[in-house]
């Protein structure tokens, strides 16, 4: 923590890279730290080459990221936060070019420490790691950078019920609350403004829904064509993973989906087992009981080669 303290204070202009997909937790990491090294005096620019999902549009800066960053730019400092891989930044190596030091803030056990700076610890959020860094600076809270850290937290905790939830969270969250952050608004905002969109993809999702006789394994596959005819955006399917998962009899839930580019994104989902071994397989990684994966391979494919990876490992989860 200290080496990307005095890389902080050194420093004078910054590139915050997102990771693709762009959750709660690395968005609510990115505005935060934006917003300290303001205070700072410093300058800097959130990059995401996706588009920032609507819900999170309060959260401090997320008018301003930028999706495109131009070959010849150059900052003092680039710095991920909560990319596990470099090549869950949408320009993986290539981000490299923008500056001579990369900075790796990040909380997945995975974490492939790319950085030239590695601040990884083994918490419940990145947006935990980011709390710690400000209290080391001592710096002073406020409203924005505590809803922030906030957003980040409560998302990667699932509203504090993961098994990532601990009595120190509660604890920030506290701080944080204590500081400004508004837990009712926020969670308004992320969890209670679906669109009809949203709710008509969940809805066909469900009934696409297939399970393992004893039900331990369940898992929904989505085409373009399925997300189309909802007109639902990839920001708007990124849940339903975690709809399967609540099924009482299943411990492994598995959303298979396809994308306007080619490759099937998988989002593996477990109550108990460890799911980031079966997403290892397929080259992804993640959590233990959150992880995901991305193949180039048919949809029909790939439920097929993902299903038999999960009944072959089973008794190693």
């Amino acid at each position: 923590m200290k080496k990307v303290i005095e890389a902080l204070n050194r420093a004078k202009t910054f590139l915050i890279c997102m990771h693709v997909d762009p959750d709660g937790d690395t968005i609510g990491s990115a505005s935060a730290l934006a917003s300290v090294l303001a205070k700072l005096g410093k300058t800097s620019v959130i990059y995401s080459r996706d588009k920032v999902p609507d819900i999170y549009m309060f959260l401090k800066h997320m008018d301003k990221v930028k999706r495109e960053i131009g070959r010849e730019e150059k900052f003092d400092a680039v710095v991920t936060v909560d990319c596990g891989d470099i090549k869950r930044v949408a320009a993986g190596e290539e981000i490299r070019r923008h500056s001579g030091l990369l900075i790796n803030i990040d909380h997945h056990p995975d974490n492939k420490k790319y950085g030239d700076i590695n601040l990884v610890k083994k918490l419940s959020s990145t947006g935990e790691i980011i709390y710690g860094l400000i209290k080391q600076m001592k710096m002073k809270l406020d409203a924005d950078i505590s809803s922030a850290v906030y957003a980040s937290i409560m998302t990667d905790t699932g509203c504090f019920k993961y098994d990532n939830t601990s009595a120190k969270v509660f604890s920030i969250a506290r701080d944080l609350i204590r500081n400004g952050a508004d837990p009712h608004d926020i969670a308004f905002r992320i969890y209670e403004s679906k669109t009809r969109s949203e709710i008509k993809v969940l809805g066909l999702a469900l009934q696409k829904m297939e399970s393992t006789p004893d039900g331990r394994i369940s898992w929904i596959c989505l085409t373009m064509d399925d997300i189309n005819k909802c007109g639902a955006t990839s920001e708007e399917v990124s849940g339903i993973a975690d709809h399967l998962r609540s099924l009482k009899d299943t411990d492994i839930a598995v959303f298979l989906r396809e994308t306007e580019k080619g490759p099937v994104k998988i989002n593996f989902r477990s109550k108990t087992r460890n799911v980031q071994k079966v997403a290892r397989v397929f080259g992804g990684g993640g959590h233990r009981l959150a992880s995901g994966a991305v193949v180039n391979l048919a949809i029909d494919e790939a439920r097929e080669k993902v299903i038999d990876a999960v009944k072959s490992l089973w008794t190693q989860l």
